[in-house]
C-alpha cells in the first residue's frame, strides 16, 4: 500500500513566486504595508502559494485574517472582508462589531478603516483572500478604499484569482490595483522537474517515465497532476516495486472529468453519496448540513468524511468541511442525475433557510428545482436585490435582471419587478438598459400610479447619472399623468428642481422647488421637501441671492433635523456649508461640513462623499489653502470613481485643473481637464462654471487671454442673470476683467464689473463682493483708490488669495513707490505661504518684490524633507509622533482621506515605504529648536 503524502508541505516550480511573497509579508513584520496580487487559472498553485505566505507571516509574529471568496458571497455585502477578518490570528474583540447586522454600509467601511488602522498600530496584519474573483461588491470597494488608505500602515494585502469570470466585482477590483501598479505575481504551468517532483512527493517514492507520461497530460496543472497520481492509487493503478512508482492497468484517465469520475469510484459507495451530497451546496459545509441532506444521523458519517479527507478530496478546515478545489466539487457535482440533483436542492434550500443563510443560496436552489420553486425564486431575487442595492448597486441589478428572465413578460407580477428594476439598473451605471426596460413597460399600459413611479425611476437615474436633459424630459411625464398621488408628484418636482438648475432653467428650477417644498409638506413625503429647498438654494445663489440661498438651506436643514428618517439622508448642510461660505461666514461653514460629514458616515449614505470633498475643497481654497484643497479634490475623485459616480467627478476635476493652474503645475492641470472631458464625452453636465472657468483659466496661462475668452463668453455674457461664479469665488471678477482686457474686448469687461457691482448691491454687508466690485472695477479703470478699498476690504475677509490679487494690482497702480512695494512684498509672503507658485512667480517677476520672508525651516538643510510643501510637511510631522492618519486628520482639522492623499504624495516624493521609514528620517532631520 502506498503512502500518500499531503502536498501542504512541498511547493514545486515556484520558488521565484514564493519568494516573492514570501518578501511581501515580511515587509509587514518590518513596518511596511502593501499589496501583492497571484493570477492564474483555476487549480494552479494559487491557493497551495497564499497559505504558504500566511504561515510565513505567522512564523514572523504577523496578524493573519485569511478566506477564500466564493460565488455565492456576491449577494451578500462585505461577507468576503468581514468573514476574513472575522479569521484573524489572534482574534481582535475591536471588529467583533462586524458580526452585527447593520444597514449603514458606507459608515461600516469608515469605522472598519479605523479599526485596521489602530490594530496595524499595534501589530503588522497580513490580510488574504482566495478567489477574490468571487469577492462581494462591498468588499471591493472597502478594500479599493482602504489599501491606499492603509498604505501607511504595516498592512499587506494578498489577493489570488483566476482571470475568468470577467466583469465580477472582484474583477474589476484587482484590474484597477494591477492598473495602480501593485505587485502582481502570474503563475504559468510547472515544467517537467516540478511535476516529476510533485508526483514523487504525492507518492512517497521516485517515479518512472508511466507516471510522468499520464502526468503530462494535465499540461503542468499541479492540482490536476495530484488528483491524477491519488486516482491511480486509489484504482490501483499505480504500484511502488524497488522505491520507484510506476503505472500499470488499461483504463487510464484521460482527462480531468474522468479523473474525478475514477476517483470516485474508488471510494466507498458511502462516501461517493456524501461527496455527491455535499457537493450541491457549492460552498464549505457541516456534517450536520450534509447528514440532513441525506436524512442520517450525523455520527453515521464519520468514517465517509474520514475516508474522503484521506484521499484528499475534502479538507477539515476545523468547524467546517471543503472540497480540495471548487473544480473537484463541480466535477464530482456532474455526476448527480438530474432527478437527484432536483431533489437535493429543494431540500438543500430548506436548510440554508433554516440555517439563515442570505437568501440568494435560497433561491440558487430553488431555480434548480424546476418550475415549482422557481415563483418563490424570484420573489426571494426580488427582496434580495432591494436589499443590498444601498451597499451593492452592481449586485442588485445583477439580482433583478435574473428575477426578470424567469418570469414572462406578459405576468401580472412583471410590473412592480420593471419598476424596481429601472432604479436598480440605473444606479448600477446601466442606463440603457434601465431605459429600454422601462419604456417597454410603459408602453404596455400601467396604472396611474405605477407609470408615475416608473418616470420618477427613470428621472431619478439620468438625474443621478448626470443627463439632466433626460431626467427633466421623465419628470415632465411623469408629472403629466394623471392621477398620480401627491407624494410621488413632490419627489417628481424635486428631482425635476435639481435636473432643471443644471440644464440651465434658474426660473423653472425655483418654481418646481417651490412646488416639491409645497407638495411634500403636506402629503408628508419631507424628503421632496428638503431636496426642493436645496434646490431653491442653488438657483438662489446662482441668481445672487445669497440671504436667500441661505434661507432655504437652512428651512431645508431644520426639516431634516426634525423629521430625520429619509429627509435627512438628503443631507441639506452640503448646501448649507456653500451658503454659508458664500456669506464669507467661513468658521460656520467648516462647523457645518464637519458635523454633515460625521452624520453621513453614521447614516452610512456614501453617494454623498464626494460632495463633501467637493465643497470643502472649495471652502480651503478660499482660504488659501491649496495643498489641502487639492488633497481633498483627489480624495473626491478617488471616491466618486470607486462608487461609480461619474457625474460627481466631473466638477471635482474642474477643482483640481484650477488647482493646479494656481499652483504652477501646468501639465497637471491639462491631464485633469483632459479627464474632465473624456467623463463628459459619455453625456454628463454640470454647471456652467464647474466646466468653463477651471478650462478658461488654463487655457489663459497655456494660450493666452483671446483663448480664454473664447471658453468664458458664454459665462460672462451670462454674469448679468446668473453671477454665481463671482457669489462664489470673488477673485474672478477681477481675473475675467483681465482676461476682458488683455483680450482688448472692453465691453465684456464691462459686463464683468456691472454684474460685480450688482451683486454687492443686492448683497450689502458682504465685503468680499464689494472688495470685489471694486478690484473689478479697479483693473477696468486703473484706478487707484478702488484697489486700496479692495485690498482694506478683503482684509477684513478670510479670502487670502482675494487678497493677494487686491494688493498685486494695487501695486502696480501706485504712485507710491515705497507703498507698492510694501503691498508686493505682503502679496508675495501671502501667495508663497498659499502655495500659489504661479501668482509667486508672476509678482516677483512683474514688481520685482522682496522675496518672502519664510519661517525657520523645520528640517536641517540638505534633508529631503524640505522638497515636501508645508501642509505635507505638517502630516509629517504628525505621522513621525505616532499618530494614525485619523488622529492626524484631527490634529490638523482636515478629512481622513486628505490626510490619506498627502501620505501618498510623501511615500512618493521621498521614495518611502512605510511610518517606520518616514519617523526615522523625520527623526535624524528633524531641526532641534
Amino acid at each position: 500500500m502506498i503512502s500518500l503524502t499531503s502536498t501542504a508541505a512541498g511547493t514545486f516550480g515556484r520558488d521565484r513566486e514564493l519568494a516573492a511573497l514570501r518578501k511581501a509579508v515580511s515587509g509587514a513584520a518590518d513596518g511596511f504595508g502593501g499589496c501583492t496580487i497571484v493570477t492564474g487559472s483555476a487549480g494552479i498553485g494559487k491557493s497551495h502559494l497564499m497559505r504558504a505566505a500566511t504561515h510565513c507571516g505567522q512564523a514572523r509574529g504577523v496578524a493573519v485574517a485569511a478566506r477564500a471568496a466564493f460565488e455565492l458571497d456576491r449577494a451578500a455585502p462585505l461577507i468576503t472582508l468581514a468573514s476574513a477578518l472575522q479569521q484573524l490570528r489572534p482574534a481582535e474583540p475591536a471588529i467583533g462589531w462586524l458580526r452585527e447586522d447593520d444597514d449603514a454600509q458606507y459608515r461600516t467601511l469608515e469605522r472598519l478603516g479605523a479599526a485596521l488602522e489602530d490594530y496595524a498600530a499595534q501589530r503588522p496584519l497580513v490580510i488574504a483572500i482566495d478567489d477574490a474573483q468571487w469577492m462581494d461588491e462591498l468588499s471591493a470597494l472597502a478594500v479599493a478604499e482602504l489599501v491606499p488608505a492603509l498604505a501607511s500602515s504595516p498592512v499587506r494585502w494578498l489577493f489570488a484569482h483566476r482571470p475568468a469570470p470577467s466583469g465580477t466585482p472582484g474583477q474589476q477590483l484587482i484590474e484597477r490595483l494591477v492598473r495602480d501598479g501593485h505587485e502582481q505575481i502570474t503563475l504559468g504551468t510547472l515544467d517537467d522537474e516540478a511535476v516529476r517532483r510533485l508526483c514523487a512527493h504525492v507518492v512517497g517514492a521516485d517515479v518512472d517515465n508511466t507516471v510522468l507520461a499520464l502526468a503530462g497530460g494535465c499540461d503542468g496543472n499541479p492540482l490536476q497532476v495530484e488528483q491524477l497520481v491519488r486516482t491511480l492509487h486509489l484504482t490501483g493503478q499505480l504500484v511502488v516495486a524497488d522505491g520507484i512508482g510506476t503505472v500499470v492497468g488499461e483504463e487510464l484517465p484521460s482527462s480531468f472529468i474522468t479523473i474525478v469520475d475514477q476517483m470516485l469510484h474508488g471510494l466507498s459507495g458511502d462516501t461517493q453519496e456524501l461527496l455527491r451530497a455535499a457537493s450541491v451546496f457549492g460552498r464549505p459545509f457541516g456534517i450536520e448540513g450534509v447528514a440532513e441532506l441525506l436524512d442520517v444521523r450525523p455520527a453515521t458519517l464519520l468514517t465517509q468524511v474520514k475516508e474522503a479527507t484521506a484521499a484528499g478530496v475534502l479538507v477539515d478546515n476545523g468547524d467546517e468541511l471543503e472540497f480540495v478545489h471548487d473544480l473537484v466539487r463541480l466535477a464530482v457535482y456532474g455526476t448527480l442525475s438530474g432527478a437527484v440533483s432536483t431533489l437535493m436542492h429543494r431540500q438543500a434550500a430548506v436548510i440554508a433557510r433554516a440555517e439563515g443563510r442570505p437568501p440568494v443560496e435560497v433561491a440558487e436552489h430553488l431555480l434548480k428545482t424546476g418550475r415549482s420553486g422557481r415563483r418563490e425564486a424570484v420573489t426571494i431575487l426580488h427582496e434580495a436585490a432591494l436589499e443590498v442595492a444601498p451597499a451593492a448597486p452592481s449586485t442588485a441589478a445583477d439580482l433583478i435582471e435574473r428575477a426578470l428572465g424567469m418570469i414572462g413578460e406578459h405576468d401580472r407580477e412583471r410590473v412592480p419587478l420593471v419598476a424596481d428594476a429601472v432604479g436598480l439598473l440605473a444606479s448600477a451605471g446601466r442606463l440603457e438598459r434601465a431605459q429600454d426596460l422601462g419604456e417597454t413597460a410603459l408602453r404596455s399600459g400601467l396604472d396611474p400610479r405605477t407609470e408615475a413611479m416608473l418616470k420618477l425611476g427613470l428621472a431619478e437615474a439620468f438625474k443621478h447619472a448626470g443627463h439632466n436633459g433626460t431626467a427633466v424630459q421623465y419628470a415632465d411625464q411623469g408629472l403629466a399623468v394623471a392621477g398620480a398621488p401627491e407624494s410621488v408628484r413632490a419627489k417628481l418636482h424635486a428631482i425635476r428642481a435639481h435636473a432643471r438648475f443644471y440644464h440651465r432653467d434658474l426660473p423653472g428650477a425655483d418654481a418646481d422647488g417651490e412646488a416639491a417644498t409645497a407638495a411634500g409638506l403636506a402629503a408628508g413625503e419631507y424628503a421632496a421637501s428638503v431636496f426642493g429647498l436645496t434646490g431653491r438654494s442653488l438657483v438662489a445663489q446662482a441668481q445672487g441671492r445669497l440671504d436667500d440661498a441661505f434661507g432655504h438651506a437652512e428651512h431645508a436643514t431644520g426639516i431634516a433635523d426634525k423629521v430625520r428618517g429619509d429627509a435627512a439622508h438628503r443631507h441639506p448642510r452640503i448646501w448649507l456649508g456653500d451658503a454659508q461660505a458664500a456669506l464669507d461666514r467661513f468658521d460656520e461653514a467648516e462647523e457645518t461640513y464637519a458635523r454633515g460629514r460625521r452624520e453621513s458616515e453614521r447614516l452610512g449614505t456614501a453617494w454623498s462623499t464626494p460632495l463633501w470633498h467637493y465643497y470643502h475643497a472649495a471652502l480651503l481654497t478660499a482660504r488659501g489653502k491649496l495643498d489641502d484643497a487639492a488633497a481633498e479634490a483627489e480624495a473626491g475623485v478617488a471616491v466618486a470613481l470607486n462608487l461609480a459616480a461619474y457625474a460627481l467627478a466631473v466638477p471635482l476635476l474642474g477643482q483640481l485643473t484650477r488647482l493646479a493652474v494656481l499652483q504652477g503645475d501646468l501639465p497637471q492641470a491639462q491631464a485633469h481637464l483632459a479627464h474632465m472631458h473624456r467623463r463628459m464625452a459619455a453625456g454628463i453636465s454640470c454647471a456652467p462654471e464647474d466646466m468653463y472657468w477651471p478650462e478658461g483659466v488654463l487655457q489663459e496661462a497655456v494660450a493666452g487671454p483671446e483663448a480664454a475668452l473664447t471658453v468664458l463668453s458664454g459665462v460672462v455674457d451670462a454674469l448679468p442673470e446668473r453671477p454665481v461664479l463671482i457669489a462664489q469665488d470673488p477673485t474672478s471678477a477681477p481675473a475675467l476683467v483681465h482676461i476682458a482686457v488683455r483680450a482688448d474686448d472692453l465691453p465684456r469687461a464691462r459686463t464683468v464689473v456691472a454684474a460685480a457691482r450688482a451683486l454687492a448691491a443686492r448683497n450689502t454687508g458682504i465685503l468680499s463682493l464689494a472688495a470685489a466690485a471694486d478690484h473689478a472695477e479697479g483693473v477696468l479703470t486703473g484706478d487707484p483708490w478702488l484697489l486700496r478699498g479692495a485690498v482694506e476690504r478683503f482684509r477684513r475677509t478670510p479670502r487670502r488669495l482675494a487678497l493677494a490679487g487686491a494688493l498685486e494690482d494695487a501695486a502696480l497702480n501706485s504712485a507710491d513707490e515705497q507703498q507698492g512695494r510694501a503691498w508686493a512684498a505682503e502679496a508675495i509672503a501671502i501667495v508663497t505661504d498659499c502655495r500659489a507658485e504661479r501668482a509667486r512667480r508672476r509678482l516677483e517677476f512683474s514688481l520685482g518684490g522682496p522675496k518672502a520672508p519664510t519661517e525657520r525651516p523645520v528640517f536641517r538643510p540638505g534633508s529631503p524633507l524640505r522638497q515636501l510643501t508645508p501642509a505635507e510637511q505638517n502630516v509629517a510631522l504628525q505621522v513621525a509622533d505616532g499618530l494614525t492618519n485619523r488622529q492626524v486628520a484631527s490634529a490638523l482639522h482636515l478629512s481622513r482621506h486628505t490626510v490619506d492623499s498627502h501620505l501618498r504624495k510623501i511615500f512618493t516624493k521621498l521614495d518611502l515605504r512605510g511610518r517606520v521609514e518616514l519617523a526615522t528620517l523625520v527623526s535624524q532631520d528633524r531641526e532641534i529648536p
